[in-house]
């Protein structure tokens, strides 16, 4: 029998306080009301608990119905970027900034896919170094993709950046399973 892909709770709690920190409390109970959140009642789970990718694609998805509602000059796009980067400091510092070395941009791109395996039971993180100050980052097989989740991919990864003491230029998204893609490709580039 095949496991349910999953992913950490950690990053769930991160993503839930960064709606209720940036949109508000009630914001977060109408978006987890608008789907079966059975999984996630909006109450802090344990940070080493696991919650299926599906559930975690489906918050994203209501997050961003509930966005699109609001009268926000700010587009999608830039919620869920500022979502990962929220995400990734958020969970960085509370749980895994053992696995961060600071001033070793290099390091990270080496740790990348070990840090992706502790968080998500499914899908591939795999790097490919441009020259001295790029990458490519390439995320397959990942089991609820959704336009919401790349978004957030490219702020978490421009966190991850940040923490490593780069000058971020830019993290971007270039292929995209979304868009037919085999998988989804990131560019990153710093000083």
């Amino acid at each position: 029998m095949t496991k349910r892909p999953q992913v950490k709770a950690s990053i769930v709690n991160s993503a839930m306080l960064f709606v209720s920190q940036s949109l508000g409390e009630p914001a977060l109970k109408s978006i987890l009301d608008s789907f079966d959140s059975h999984e996630i009642s909006g109450k802090r789970l344990l940070p080493s608990a696991w919650v299926s990718e599906e559930t975690y694609r489906d918050f994203l998805l209501a997050a961003g119905r509930y966005f699109a509602s609001l009268a926000s000059e700010k587009k999608p796009q830039e919620f869920f970027f500022e979502m990962g980067r929220f995400t990734a400091m958020d969970g960085i510092n509370k749980y895994y900034k053992s696995l961060i070395r600071m001033f070793d941009t290099k390091f990270m791109l080496t740790r990348s896919p070990l840090l992706w395996g502790v968080m998500h039971t499914h899908g591939t993180l795999k790097v490919e170094p441009v020259g001295k100050t790029g990458a490519y980052v390439y995320i397959s097989d990942l089991p609820a993709p959704c336009q919401e989740f790349c978004y957030t991919m490219e702020g978490y990864m421009y966190a991850v950046a940040e923490l490593t003491k780069a000058k971020v230029i830019r993290v971007e998204e270039v292929e995209c399973v979304m868009g037919g893609a085999k998988r989804c490709k990131y560019v990153g580039e710093w000083k």
